[in-house]
């Protein structure tokens, strides 16, 4: 769970030893609503247990699937996340108020210099973004993405009950970069107090999106992962 660029070659590699079912779910002002979303879809598909892969955003969202419907997840893989807290309340409403306030082409050309920043060397670089471009249109992308910070105040909110539960209990890896420059080692910390048995890897370099920039060691890192887990 993710957005594309985080996922093509994954789920090409995956592919001829699992079924592979990338998520892409509508805007939602909560993480409940999308893992709920995910639950159904999951269900529609006959899948009683999955291996659960969730990069950035959708590592938050595979985190709340795994405690809303644990006996659905077969492992769970978070990548390039963690968990915002009140500090971050702050910068996050002041972004979303500037979603809605500004020129919606200058916040578009906004998000696809952010991009071009943080998946800098992908040779698919230009056929992503036209995609991010083609979700982001007009005001309904305008309401897509506000959503999306709906979500993360939501769950900031909902954060200390999460804290105070035990997480899921059965497999799971950690992938994290030392130099991500949207996730802080506060926020991952978070994620390992929820998991503290978890398999850890850390990156001393590749930013945020590690399939980008170093794909060879992600994929290694995942199917190793996922082989080992029982049938």
């Amino acid at each position: 769970m993710g957005i594309g660029i985080g996922w093509l070659d994954l789920g090409l590699a995956l592919e001829g030893r699992y079924r592979v079912i990338a998520v892409d779910y509508p805007p939602a002002c909560s993480f409940a609503d999308l893992a709920d979303g995910v639950t159904e879809l999951l269900a529609a598909e006959n899948v009683d247990r999955a291996h659960v892969v969730g990069q950035s955003m959708g590592g938050m969202l595979a985190e709340v699937l795994s405690r809303r419907s644990p006996t659905m997840v077969r492992s769970l893989v978070l990548t390039g996340t963690g968990f915002y807290g009140e500090e971050d309340r702050p910068r996050l409403v002041d972004k979303r108020t500037q979603l809605e306030k500004n020129p919606w082409d200058a916040v578009r050309e906004q998000i696809r210099q952010a991009l071009r920043d943080t998946w800098k060397g992908s040779d698919d670089l230009e056929f992503w973004l036209e995609r991010v471009d083609a979700a982001t249109d007009g005001e309904a992308g305008r309401a897509r993405t506000i959503a999306g910070y709906d979500a993360f105040l939501d769950l900031i909110g909902r954060l200390p009950a999460m804290l105070e539960q035990p997480g899921w209990k059965g497999p799971t890896l950690l992938i994290r970069s030392d130099d991500d420059p949207l996730i802080t080692e506060r926020q991952v910390g978070r994620l390992l107090q929820m998991h503290p048995d978890a398999e850890v890897r850390h990156y001393a370099t590749g930013g945020h999106s590690l399939l980008v920039s170093r794909p060879e060691d992600y994929l290694h890192d995942v199917m190793t992962f996922l082989t080992e887990q029982p049938a």
